[in-house]
């Protein structure tokens, strides 16, 4: 009907696409961890340290065949309890072999929930020493 002569231009606004962008780009520069410390510190060295013999984890082994190995020796199920309550602060560390069956795994996680509030470490690698 009327033609005043005003055809627009079809355009998208980039305004989104750039605040997008720059949101990224703001989230990874915040997360980006840095290979290099960002401060050089020379922390003192001590010439009358000692060092702890004390340990401060309890490690309990469960071998493949399902007995369990506390400190040098076997122990029973009914040890368990016990030997968890001595030292109460100590941090658990399990070592369950890959073939121990699961039932011995079970038994040991819930006296550990138990009794050591379900604060322990579950390793797999196998550690000849124990």
């Amino acid at each position: 009907m009327f033609d005043f002569g005003l055809e627009e231009e079809p355009s998208i606004d980039l305004t989104p696409l750039i605040d997008t962008i720059f949101m990224l780009l703001i989230f990874f520069i915040m997360t980006t961890t840095f290979s290099r410390p960002v401060l050089d510190i020379l922390l003192p060295s001590s010439s009358e340290a000692e060092a702890s013999g004390e340990r401060r984890e309890q490690v309990i082994s469960i071998k493949a065949d399902g007995t369990l190995h506390y400190d040098g020796r076997q122990i029973d199920r009914s040890e368990l309890d016990a030997v968890l309550s001595e030292r109460p602060e100590a941090l658990l560390n399990l070592y369950v072999d890959q073939k121990a069956p699961f039932e011995a795994f079970v038994d040991v996680v819930d006296v550990a929930k138990v009794r050591k509030g379900g604060r322990f470490v579950i390793s797999t690698e196998s550690d000849e020493s124990l």
